[in-house]
């Protein structure tokens, strides 16, 4: 079947048939495109993968699963309450975890001792300036609001002062500097274009996957972590999947017989 829709660098004859049998055979075709139905058609992850980068570097991101807007604060709260009352964790350790999460630590610390900031102050000066300049924010990532997981972060990147023929030490500045959370800090990068495709970063959206989907196989796992936008490797997927297999051996969860 001959296919029409725009050029894909590195898709196979077959991708291109089966993509064909799906009716997608126009540009137009793929906006809105669901991977999972790509997954279900037998198209392999690294097709996919190819075609995943295609469609966000053309400003038509596909469709993932996730909790989308039927997930309001009372969901949230339902979960949390129902991995409580399974004996997962306990609301002790779940606000042990928050309020961890709520102190950015060492943040003054690091840009003190940062050697480009030093030489920018009097002796024994750097500190007191980071730390004013630390207390003059508003707590909240820049861009999202979040108040957790926040780290610093170049607002011009080292790598944009490089590329402009600047010294990227110049970009160690303290009116370059501001707080990210970390899921929006990595996506910033251009390493990381598609780190946000999945709803919540990887750590909690491969727990989320577990508790809530519940798939009773690795490689049902592997599907659905696909499907909800994670594209990194797969070792992080197992790595993840060893909670399943921890609380099957304590009752807490349903495996498969051959547990694969």
């Amino acid at each position: 079947m001959r296919m029409t829709a725009p050029y894909i660098p590195g898709l196979t004859r077959a991708t291109y048939q089966k993509l064909g049998a799906l009716g997608y055979s126009s540009r137009e075709d793929f906006r809105d495109l669901p991977i999972g139905t790509l997954l279900d058609a037998g198209i392999g992850w690294p097709q996919v993968l190819r075609i995943i980068r295609f469609l966000v570097a053309s400003g038509t991101p596909p469709i993932f699963r996730g909790p989308t807007g039927a997930w309001d604060e009372t969901k949230w709260h339902r979960l949390v309450t129902t991995i409580v009352d399974e004996g997962i964790v306990s609301w002790q350790e779940v606000a042990v975890a928050v309020l961890g999460e709520l102190n950015p630590p060492q943040v003054g610390t690091s840009l003190a001792s940062n050697s480009n900031i030093k030489v920018q102050y009097p002796d024994r000066e750097a500190m007191r300036n980071v730390m004013e300049w630390f207390y003059s924010q508003d707590g909240k990532c820049r861009h999202c609001g979040r108040r957790i997981h926040l780290e610093i972060d170049h607002i011009v990147g080292k790598n944009c002062y490089t590329k402009s023929g600047r010294d990227p030490a110049k970009a160690d500045r303290l009116d370059n500097f501001q707080l990210l959370c970390r899921r929006c800090n990595v996506v910033k990068r251009d390493s990381h274009k598609l780190g946000g495709l999945s709803f919540a970063t990887a750590q909690a959206a491969l727990m989320w996957i577990l508790l809530v989907e519940r798939p009773a196989s690795r490689t049902a796992f592997y599907v659905l972590c696909r499907t909800h936008g994670l594209t990194m490797a797969s070792i992080r997927f197992d790595e993840a999947w060893a909670m399943a297999e921890w609380l099957a051996r304590e009752g807490m969860y349903e495996l498969e017989v051959d547990g694969t």
